[in-house]
């Protein structure tokens, strides 16, 4: 597997922010998982 590049690592930690992610080991590993976890987010807000 291709080791990724400085900037995707960015990308996923300011990805794993916005999915406010509290433990590193819970890093999101793709764009695609940031941005379930940030919709899944935004509907709980929406509920409560």
């Amino acid at each position: 597997m291709e080791k990724p590049t400085q900037e995707q690592l960015d990308e996923l930690k300011r990805l794993s922010r916005e999915a406010r992610v509290e433990d590193w080991s819970e890093l999101v590993q793709s764009r695609q998982e940031a941005e379930t976890r940030i919709n899944d987010l935004r509907q709980k807000g929406r509920m409560e």
